[in-house]
């Protein structure tokens, strides 16, 4: 039991060790609601990063790192995320990172999946 502990707790730590530095979001199960855009600015610090240039990827000590979300829901159960990376620090490591869009589906809730599921069981 207490072998099963420890690697389980390694595991644990190596994922935290191993966490990006743009973003951290655990996402809900519910989309944005039809024709509506939601807004967040996602921010994070590093506090012990890397210190000098890696691969061609600036240093990340020391620096802030903001998200801009745009998330748009098309249908009731059909999204896309917009997502603006940024570095802000110093020593010229405040620029644009990059970008990417997310989209996301979910099952309607006309389908009643849940009542699908109890059957399975």
């Amino acid at each position: 039991m207490k072998l099963r502990l420890l690697i389980l707790c390694t595991i644990c730590l190596a994922k935290a060790y191993l966490q990006d530095n743009y973003e951290i979001q655990v996402y809900g199960s519910e989309t944005i609601e039809r024709h509506k855009t939601m807004f967040e600015l996602h921010s994070n610090y590093t506090f012990n990063g890397t210190i000098q240039k890696m691969y061609g990827i600036e240093p990340t000590n020391h620096i802030f790192h903001e998200t801009i979300e745009i998330t748009h829901g098309f249908t009731d159960w059909f999204e896309v995320g917009f997502y603006l990376f940024n570095a802000i620090g110093n020593e010229k490591r405040t620029a644009f990172v990059g970008s990417h869009i997310r989209p996301r589906v979910s099952v309607p809730n006309h389908w009643r999946m849940a009542s699908f599921f109890k059957m399975v069981k």
